[in-house]
């Protein structure tokens, strides 16, 4: 394989795309990117995210099943051989306030999870219907990020700090690419030959707390706002959070943290060893934005050209929404198939 790669985007959709393409027979791939692993920005969604290994599948998208599935084996194969990566298993709690818990529903928790028991009715937090117990991955984000910086790197993978208004104008400033992976994000609602008005942000706002002694992630499925608790691995705890689509304010709400604060202690009073929402030993305020896609994400295939007539393959990658870490293997292992199969258009 002596095709030569661009990705647009230095997220984690793009790192691991690079990485499955290094890993699959592309042996120069180069990452053109305006943020790296490192930088902090709110434009940068990637450093913002809980990451925790939750599936965002309803009980019958299938489609998100399978690229779920194959991120999860990557995953378990991650945290059973690579501590560098900063992966770890962990015990998790999932609370459900919809009215009750259909066939399908305990079928695909079942499937994507390990160790998976239904919690006694008895224990259920006040207005929920039912719950899991269950355990997942968590990545702690930053230092995931560099591990998979570096292993991009040690393939041979080149990166380049750049910035392009358009994906004709990536190829035409690099005339010797085969094919190009759009790992832009919401960038891709901007970029002038994509322009997906499908895409939007939601806005989450976290805070970062030290908890060493939490070890379970909580969940609290609520469609209004979103409640969780994951910790990190290194004694400190994501805590959210938020769900405010295209809502583009970038300082975190002093309201808004109290509640978060406020329902994550009511969820787990443990956190503060019951001293109460005001007892919280804070470490950072967060504000990231999640680029979400009606229609669900973009695996998909098509053919530009450059101003000489040369085609190029472009590949999507993007619309990930909440669960960009969750499903970065899979997503990324399409990209690869889309790209070595010329019959495949979109997966």
């Amino acid at each position: 394989m002596t095709k030569k790669v661009l990705i647009l985007g230095a997220g984690v959709s793009g790192l691991t795309s690079g990485i499955c393409l290094l890993r699959n027979g592309f042996k120069d791939v180069i990452i053109a990117a305006r943020h790296l692993p490192g930088d902090i920005s709110s434009e940068y969604t990637s450093p913002w995210a809980g990451a925790s290994i939750i599936t965002a599948a309803s009980p019958d998208d299938y489609r998100l099943h399978e690229i779920d599935l194959d991120s999860k084996k990557e995953f378990a194969r991650i945290c059973d051989n690579i501590p560098d990566a900063h992966v770890s298993r962990t015990d998790a709690v999932q609370y459900v306030r919809q009215p009750q818990a259909t066939d399908e529903e305990v079928y695909w928790v079942k499937k994507i999870y390990d160790n998976v028991r239904l919690i006694p009715k008895q224990n259920l937090k006040p207005g929920m219907s039912h719950g899991y117990t269950f355990t997942s991955c968590v990545a702690n984000v930053p230092k995931y990020l560099q591990w998979l910086l570096k292993t991009y790197r040690s393939l041979g993978g080149r990166i380049e700090r750049r910035t392009f208004n358009s994906i004709q104008e990536a190829i035409e400033a690099y005339p010797d690419v085969d094919n190009v992976v759009n790992c832009t994000g919401y960038g891709s609602h901007d970029l002038k030959d994509v322009k997906d008005d499908a895409l939007f942000t939601l806005r989450g706002q976290t805070v970062l707390v030290r908890a060493p002694h939490i070890k379970t992630q909580y969940y609290d499925d609520s469609t209004t706002c979103w409640t969780y608790i994951i910790p990190r691995g290194d004694g400190t705890v994501i805590c959210g959070g938020t769900v405010d689509p295209d809502n583009k304010v970038t300082a975190p709400d002093e309201a808004i943290t109290k509640d978060i604060l406020k329902r994550v202690y009511e969820m787990c009073p443990d956190i503060t060893h019951g001293k109460g929402p005001n007892a919280f030993d804070i470490v950072s305020y967060n504000v990231g934005f999640r680029p979400a896609r009606r229609g669900g994400i973009r695996i998909e295939k098509e053919i530009k050209h450059r101003s000489n007539g040369q085609k190029v393959t472009v590949c999507h990658n993007y619309g990930h929404g909440s669960h960009g870490y969750q499903s970065s293997w899979g997503c990324s292992q399409r990209v690869v198939k889309l790209l070595k199969d010329e019959r495949l258009s979109k997966l």
